[in-house]
């Protein structure tokens, strides 16, 4: 086959110089964009050369090349031919290409509005994001108890002469697991009534205290909420009460947060007691090396969730930097009991001496947390049931804490059963007896004070 190839600025001027070389019958096999122009490709068997030699075009800059555009057929009499096929399908190349190109433009619009960062969205911010969020904490809640209340009926379903005492420890919100190793230790043919005695005496010796030290360098540390700066005020109170103001100092990491810092300067000067805030790690190192003299010196650290690994690993480094200081957890008594095992996981690396148990007034049930101490063998040391201070806190005990759950476990026990209770029993101070300080003490500070669980 033998071919032609015509070049010029653009198409238009390509097929005049086809027609006027071949006629309108050139037969068009290839027509394509090169540099400085388009080159049309023309078949020459068959044809004859009518035309006068053909002229060259004068050389055109790139930039002055303008963009080549399909035009129609010369001829529009005549029958369709290959040029006029190849026009069409040149056509239907571009037209396709459209759709492509205006996401193309609005994605770079989008990324000059971004800083050239392309398109960005703030998740932490979305509402939808959000609401998912809590829809499925709901559901892992509804997830978690259905597992439990399986469990309970496996259990019962395995050993059905612990049947009505697996009903009870499962009101009482006591992990599955525990609650099977409790039911081996309780003979099967007790009556109910002593089943449950024997099952408060297991969890009262299974549930470890400490007592609470009344010197040395105190750290509490926990999740955003759990109590640790009114618990820090509750101790000093207690102890300027008992001891007198001198000889105490408290310390506070928790710059994240100022309404911390204000809560502790207000009751440092109620109390007469003096109240440092430490900016950085090296800060708080230098301030508790200062303070160390002091008898009693309480420091506060900001609330870091367990889910935020380094906010730990940096809470870990300056608690180490820290000779002596004797760390206790903070655990919110009305989190769920899985919510409080992860808290105790995530705060391992800190060896916790003991745990501060706060918002009992706010439980509903007392099981899971104390299924968790047991569990991790975490000592417990403070209870801490209400805000009022110094009142609503008082050393740890093993058989209030117990009887208090057994007496909560009765509003759920009365919903299975499908009856109305005349009233709900409610975790407050005024159910466990208090704990009185010593007259002389009293009557020295001019106050009656009682310290209940």
């Amino acid at each position: 086959m033998q071919v032609k190839k015509y070049q010029a600025a653009d198409t238009q001027q390509a097929m005049r110089l086809v027609r006027a070389a071949h006629g309108p019958d050139a037969v068009i096999l290839d027509c394509r964009s090169i540099a400085g122009g388009v080159e049309v490709v023309v078949s020459l068997d068959g044809m004859v050369d009518t035309s006068a030699p053909a002229f060259q075009t004068p050389a055109i800059k790139p930039a002055q090349i303008p963009t080549p555009v399909p035009t129609r057929s010369f001829n529009t009499e005549r029958e369709p031919t290959a040029l006029d096929a190849l026009f069409n399908r040149n056509k239907k190349a571009e037209q396709q290409s459209f759709p492509e190109e205006a996401p193309v433009q609005q994605r770079a619009i989008d990324d000059r509005a971004n800083g050239g960062q392309g398109p960005q969205m703030v998740w932490s911010q979305n509402e939808e994001l959000l609401t998912m969020k809590q829809e499925l904490s709901s559901m892992k809640s509804m997830l978690m108890e259905q597992l439990k209340g399986h469990s309970w009926q496996q259990a019962s379903h395995q050993a059905p002469e612990h049947q009505e005492l697996n009903a009870f420890l499962s009101a009482m919100d006591i992990d599955p697991a525990l609650g099977k190793r409790l039911c081996a230790e309780i003979p099967a043919d007790e009556t109910p009534s002593l089943q449950r005695e024997m099952l408060k005496m297991l969890l009262i010796n299974k549930l470890t205290v400490d007592t609470p030290p009344s010197s040395g360098a105190i750290c509490l540390v926990g999740p955003q909420g759990a109590g640790k700066t009114t618990t820090i005020a509750k101790i000093a109170a207690q102890y300027v009460l008992t001891h007198g103001r001198s000889g105490i100092a408290i310390l506070t990491t928790d710059t994240a947060r100022v309404g911390a810092q204000e809560q502790l300067r207000a009751y440092g000067r109620i109390l007469q007691v003096p109240v440092h805030v430490a900016a950085d790690e090296d800060e708080a190192v230098k301030t508790y090396r200062l303070l160390r003299k002091n008898n009693l010196v309480l420091i506060d650290t900001a609330g870091i969730s367990f889910r935020d690994k380094s906010g730990i690993n940096e809470l870990q480094r300056l608690v180490s930097a820290m000779q002596g200081v004797q760390v206790y957890l903070t655990l919110p008594a009305d989190s769920e009991n899985y919510v409080q095992s992860e808290i105790i996981d995530a705060y391992a690396p800190l060896n916790a001496q003991g745990a501060v148990l706060t918002r009992i007034d706010e439980a509903m049930r007392l099981g899971g947390a104390m299924s968790n101490l047991i569990q991790h063998r975490l000592p417990l040391v403070w209870c801490a049931n209400g805000p009022r201070v110094p009142q609503n806190l008082s050393a740890a005990d093993a058989g209030k804490i117990v009887n208090m759950a057994v007496r909560m476990t009765k509003a759920f026990e009365v919903k299975r059963s499908g009856t109305s209770p005349q009233q709900t029993p409610q975790a407050s101070a005024e159910q466990l007896a208090p704990v009185a300080m010593p007259a002389a003490v009293a009557a020295q500070r001019g106050t009656a004070l009682n310290i209940r669980v």
